[in-house]
């Protein structure tokens, strides 16, 4: 394993950094936005309608926009391959429309929401499709402005929507449509990806080999979001929309988090797929993870330092008890970014049933925790529901990827910065004076940086390499 696949994998982060940074960064403010303008029962409706667009959309596209990434990056017939896709997508679109047409006609629903939420539904099919091409095709500047585009016209369209016009709920759905049909115009004017399409590449052949890689991956997606989003409707019937309303604010800090894995991710996709053929690949692997989970310790402890100021000082006081759903929710997200990691060993080996059964058995999880804990403990049974799901995700892949891969972790490590963290999380529920809890918390969390030091070191020793070189 040369020097070269470290720096493309560092390069090509810095490049997601850039896009995802600033779109996830334009996401964030927009929290404080929505809290001010709607109510919880409105922001906690709108959440809802979000997380089942995100349950709809891998369902009804069969996640074959997976499948693209995936056998673009081999470099073979790359027409044949997103005209296939793309044709699928297709059908797909028209499927939705025809189910939503239906539904408008012979639903008890509200007429006014369902045709933008089919027409979400429809631009992001295309959206995901023809970013995760030109990802595949090694386009990642492209890749990561898109995803900043996206953003940025989001915002600007729920300020005039929401801020200027009042249109609430409504608005908030054009701005997303605005945004997504901007991102699919932009990829199109810059790659045109129609001289892509060749009607005499059609195959049902084709289809038929990105159907077994993608379709396994579409009920994969459904364990994910059963994991992630499923808890809003039982928050929602045990505990009412205001509530869920709370519980959607506080699912927005953790992606702090899932910003830094995000970026990571993308690039780390692309690396694990082309060195999965390497001799070394064994060390490659190890390497990066035992970088990876002590630079997410680090992120999770430094958002939890500051965890209550943001509660009190970023939003509206009404939203500020959000705060204790949060800690348990960070580790999830932790958990989560583990099980992500092993279950690229999956999608590099092309072995994506392994992703749905470990996903199965997480949603399984979920879904049985919420039925209990909810109930009972209210949205914070939510918190805790998600983190044991990923847990429970993460250790199975860890075993069962062993197959594929033997990493070596670095077990005390991982023993010392979860135990500092659950220490760091501890005080937060003890009711201390705010100056003793930040002072203890600040202690904790040197102490995690020192037993993280090794990968400041190298952090610092990269950054200075590539300052140099650029």
């Amino acid at each position: 394993m040369g020097l070269n696949s470290y720096k493309k994998l560092l390069n090509n982060s810095l490049i997601f950094a850039l896009g995802d940074i600033g779109s996830k960064g334009i996401t964030l403010l927009l929290v404080p936005l929505y809290t001010f303008y709607l109510s919880q029962s409105e922001y906690g409706l709108i959440d809802v309608i979000q997380v089942t667009i995100n349950l709809i959309v891998p369902i009804v596209s069969l996640s074959i926009f997976e499948a693209v990434l995936r056998f673009v990056m081999d470099k073979k017939d790359i027409s044949s391959i997103f005209t296939n896709c793309f044709f699928i997508t297709c059908i797909s679109s028209l499927f939705t429309i025809f189910v939503f047409t239906i539904l408008y006609f012979i639903g008890d629903y509200n007429h006014n929401i369902l045709p933008y939420v089919c027409i979400v539904i429809v631009l992001q099919l295309f959206q995901l499709l023809y970013s995760q091409f030109i990802r595949g095709i090694g386009k990642v500047s492209l890749f990561a402005f898109n995803g900043l585009l996206i953003a940025l016209t989001t915002a600007l369209m729920s300020l005039v929507f929401i801020v200027w016009l009042n249109q609430g709920i409504e608005g908030y759905l054009l701005s997303i449509i605005i945004g997504l049909s901007v991102s699919v115009i932009y990829i199109n004017l810059r790659v045109n990806t129609f001289k892509f399409i060749k009607f005499s590449s059609l195959s049902l052949n084709i289809s038929r080999n990105l159907l077994s890689y993608s379709l396994p991956l579409m009920p994969n997606s459904i364990m994910w979001w059963i994991i992630n989003a499923s808890s809003r409707y039982f928050i929602l019937i045990f505990a009412g929309p205001a509530h869920n309303g709370l519980f959607a604010v506080a699912s927005k800090i953790p992606s702090l988090l899932s910003i830094f894995n995000s970026i990571f991710f993308k690039a780390w996709q692309l690396s694990a797929i082309e060195e999965y053929d390497s001799k070394d690949k064994a060390i490659f692997y190890s390497r990066i993870f035992n970088f990876l989970q002590q630079f997410l310790f680090i992120v999770t402890a430094a958002i939890v330092l500051f965890l209550k100021f943001i509660f009190e000082y970023a939003l509206e006081s009404n939203f500020f008890t959000a705060w204790k759903y949060v800690p348990f929710l960070l580790i999830a997200v932790l958990f989560s970014c583990f099980s992500s990691f092993l279950g690229t060993n999956y999608i590099a080996s092309k072995e994506t049933s392994g992703v749905f059964k470990t996903s199965l058995i997480g949603g399984i999880t979920n879904l049985v925790l919420n039925m209990i804990t909810i109930p009972i403990f209210g949205a914070i049974g939510a918190s805790f529901s998600s983190m044991i799901s990923f847990l429970v995700m993460a250790i199975i892949r860890w075993h069962d990827t062993k197959k594929y891969i033997i990493i070596k972790y670095n077990y005390r490590n991982l023993f010392y910065n979860m135990s500092l963290i659950l220490m760091q999380i501890t005080t937060m529920y003890l009711s201390l004076d705010r100056i003793i809890e930040f002072t203890v918390q600040l202690f904790l969390f040197c102490l995690i940086l020192l037993n993280n030091k090794e990968v400041i070191k190298s952090a610092v020793k990269l950054l200075k390499f590539q300052t140099k070189k650029n």
